[in-house]
């Protein structure tokens, strides 16, 4: 449902109206020089022939940037979810399962060189010194789960000199940013650098249930502490230890059903009655580095990282305070990684190597939980029931008898029949007293005592069921889970070569031999209800689904290989200016799905990319930086999570998926100083996508078999930078304005009627800005920001997971217009 640009090209035009305008402009900008490290060594970003964009710190600064969620923006082909505990990442469309841990990613993350699960790619930007973000597949240096791109997060390392800050952020709803670094010489050879932030805001949704939590709010303490040793001219090493505590407000979840607060997802009101919400995450990382220069040709760096987190997510799944309509689910996820890599470089006067191997092993726990009320699961069973043919012929054969006829004679008995079961289908849910009489009474032909005896002698004497309970249940919680463990080792050996056939033309190679071992559990212990109504059967995770609930541990085991690589020409037009064609492929291995054991027999297939990508990027003039890319890429057995209720399942649940996907298209960065004090910047995507999925049930439980879709997606951000001259220092205006067309009808699983629900399926439309001022000795610095000027509102695709037995969809809201200031002394 794409609209009109509202705003047209206004950011531009201001632009260009600055830049021809009677204004006194002073402070220089500039393009400079960008290093990355995308090739597993420091090179200048316009000679890699790799489709990379930076975001440094002072993007971060502009942006007010706190995650990589806020950073997507303004990198073209990237996106981020928004959660902590279960962020997903995308590059280029492909995005991974985040509800699944038998499974893997299909960006790969690094921080500060080591590999980073998914679960904690969403840590703070705390005294970052750049983001870096590789498109397209990374199977060659990178390796593991590379298969869409790559992510390389690079804090700032202790340095030889002392430098100091300390910075307050504050804004609306409540936000409260403190922030402090200092780094300092130990010894002419001993650095040290540490920092701590603390980041608090209340939430933008305001949840009216008693005692509910605001929907939004955040609090996340964040820290790292880096020493370096210089222990002689070639030898350097450094240990850093990082620490991160999260514990936020649980994922939204508006209802847009007449069960909840109301209809409309932007009334700024919720009522949400979820137990214990919440979404927390408490971990700590220590990482040691070891570089040695043997000579001027060969160099060797090793890495070795261990990290620890755990986290809980507890989240709404009904989006009302409906007791009899409660659903809840709580991921509980306990990990640890230890990831070791061993890298030799050799430098010579044609040929840079690069080879090296990695081993990682991660250990992990998770426990999926659903919460209902004796009420709501009753509701739960209660259309089956209600809809079973026998008991349905049962009763009206029952009718029909009593009167003296039979169904069929088109008498009185086809009356009484008809009579029994409208009588039948005007029941709401088997619990409170008034349906129940109805119902036992259809049942035995006479209305029988309300009491906890006759729930059980219809359960089990009459229906064959121990599922039916009525108000002597008040206060009880139904509680299902599966606890899942998981073993997974990885380990590669790479080589890269890049060779300067002439002075302007480069040809690089490379191949790594990946190895995935994974081991993993299920195991489904039964309700908490086994106690009180022994025989008890599962609702949620029940023998419909191939759950062996009750009779023990599930295992399973398989072992994935794979060899990738590239293969790149580049051509250099002079020093600041190239174009690169390149072939290259990714890998992401198989796994299991921890709420499916059919996977246990059958693992989910591993993902395979191959990717060919035309680039030309350089200084194209001495005030204009071009990076412009093509790319086909196709990825067969592409990994998606769905909301899926198949037939016998009471209730829809993430599920992953296979399918084929095709995407090819444009990416564009341009940046130009049309004057020294005036920079504009545009980054634009335009891509296009068939994707054919294997057939799979959706949340509504019907048969999708023909999910071939082709779509143009486009985005981009307009950005300007501009620095006037001020009497006293130096100030800096940043605006950017952002659009992206919605693509929510591509995914899988989406059904029609959530284009009825307000803000769902509408283009994204944002302007920025911020407004800085710093003192001319460079201590002192003031700001002032806004994001979200004209509140764009727009609301994600709705969850279908209550959508099919409880008719209570609900949804989640972007984030609105907020607004602040920010304070820094630099020492």
């Amino acid at each position: 449902m794409s609209k009109p640009n509202p705003f047209g090209c206004g950011p531009l035009a201001i632009a260009f109206a600055i830049a021809s305008g009677p204004y006194a402009l002073g402070e220089e900008l500039a393009l400079e020089e960008v290093t990355v490290s995308a090739q597993k060594r420091e090179q200048n970003m316009l000679e890699v022939p790799v489709t990379v964009d930076t975001f440094s710190s002072e993007d971060i600064d502009n942006t007010i940037a706190l995650t990589l969620s806020d950073m997507a923006d303004y990198i073209p082909g990237f996106e981020a979810g928004s959660g902590i505990t279960q962020s997903t990442l995308s590059i280029r469309g492909v995005s991974s399962p985040s509800i699944s841990a038998g499974g893997d990613p299909s960006v790969a993350v690094f921080y500060d060189d080591a590999y980073v699960p998914s679960p904690a790619t969403s840590m703070a930007f705390a005294d970052m010194q750049r983001v870096e973000v590789l498109k397209g597949p990374q199977g060659t240096l990178f390796g593991r789960n590379a298969a869409a791109g790559m992510v390389n997060m690079v804090p700032n390392p202790p340095q030889d000199d002392f430098d100091a800050f300390l910075s307050a952020h504050f804004g609306n709803y409540g936000l409260q940013q403190l922030e402090g670094m200092i780094n300092t010489t130990v010894t002419d050879k001993l650095f040290v650098r540490g920092n701590l932030m603390r980041y608090q805001r209340d939430g933008f949704v305001s949840n009216v249930y008693p005692g509910g939590i605001d929907s939004g709010a955040e609090n996340i303490l964040t820290g790292r502490l880096a020493a370096r040793w210089e222990m002689s001219n070639s030898t350097t090493a450094q240990l850093a230890y990082d620490w991160d505590e999260v514990d936020n407000a649980p994922r939204q979840a508006i209802g847009v059903s007449p069960y909840g607060y109301g209809t409309d997802p932007f009334a700024g009101k919720v009522e949400n009655d979820v137990m214990d919400g919440g979404e927390t995450r408490s971990m700590f990382a220590v990482n040691a580095k070891l570089e040695h220069n043997f000579n001027e040709d060969w160099s060797l760096k090793w890495v070795s990282s261990y990290r620890q987190w755990e986290t809980y997510n507890r989240e709404e799944e009904d989006g009302t305070a409906d007791p009899s309509r409660y659903l809840d689910t709580n991921n509980i996820f306990d990990s640890d990684i230890t990831y070791h890599e061993l890298q030799v470089n050799f430098t010579g006067e044609r040929l840079v190597a690069v080879m090296g191997a990695n081993y990682s092993r991660e250990d992990i726990f998770q426990s999926t939980i659903v919460t209902a009320t004796a009420s709501s699961v009753t509701r739960l069973v209660t259309t089956d029931v209600v809809n079973d043919p026998t008991l349905r012929g049962q009763i009206a054969s029952g009718a029909a008898l009593s009167v003296g006829g039979y169904p069929g004679d088109g008498g009185i008995g086809d009356i009484a029949a008809a009579q029994a079961l409208a009588a039948l289908d005007s029941i709401d849910h088997l619990w409170e007293p008034g349906d129940w009489a109805t119902f036992t009474t259809l049942v035995t032909g006479s209305a029988l005592p309300q009491t906890s005896e006759t729930y059980d002698m219809i359960a089990y004497n009459l229906l064959g069921t121990g599922m039916l309970f009525g108000p002597d249940y008040t206060g009880r919680d139904w509680v299902e889970r599966v606890d899942n463990t998981g073993n997974f080792t990885n380990h590669g050996v790479y080589f890269d070569l890049d060779y300067a056939v002439t002075d302007t033309i480069n040809l690089l190679a490379g191949l790594r031999y990946s190895t995935d071992e994974k081991s993993f559990t299920w195991l489904t212990p039964g309700t908490s209800f086994g106690d009180s109504r022994p025989g008890v059967e599962e609702v949620i995770f029940s023998t419909a689904d191939n759950y062996n609930v009750g009779e023990g541990l599930r295992e399973a085991s398989n072992e994935w290989h794979a060899t990738t690589g590239r293969l790149v020409g580049q051509f250099h037009f002079n020093e600041r200016a190239m174009a690169f064609l390149s072939y290259s492929s990714g890998y992401k291995s198989g796994g299991f799905d921890s709420l499916n054991l059919i996977t246990a027999d059958t693992p989910i297939e591993p993902e395979e990319v191959d990717n060919i990508e035309l680039g030309v990027k350089g200084d194209l003039l001495d005030s204009l930086r071009v990076q412009l890319s093509y790319f086909d890429m196709a990825i067969d057995n592409r990994q998606r999570s769905v909301e899926s209720k198949p037939p016998g399942s009471a209730n829809a649940l993430p599920r992953v998926i296979n399918g084929d996907q095709q995407f090819n298209g444009f990416e564009i960065t341009v940046d130009w100083l049309p004057i020294d004090t005036l920079r504009l910047g545009l980054v634009t995507t335009i891509r296009d996508q068939v994707s054919q999925w294997n057939p799979f049930y959706d949340a509504e439980g019907k048969l999708q078999q023909d999910r071939d879709k082709s779509t143009a997606n486009t985005a981009y951000t307009l950005s300007m930078d501009w620095a006037p001259t001020v009497p006293m220092g130096s100030i800096q205006f940043h605006m950017d304005y952002i659009y992206a067309e919605n693509s929510d009808e591509l995914a899988p699983g989406y059904l029609a009627s959530f284009n009825t629900i307000e803000g769902v399926g509408e283009d994204d439309q944002r302007l920025n800005g911020r407004l800085s001022w710093q003192s001319d000795s460079g201590s002192y610095m003031l700001a002032l920001w806004v994001r979200n000027l004209f509140d764009n509102e727009r609301a994600a695709i709705p969850s279908g997971r209550t959508l099919d037995v409880f008719g209570t969809p609900y949804t989640s809201v972007f984030e609105p217009r907020t607004y602040g200031a920010e304070m820094r002394y630099n020492f």
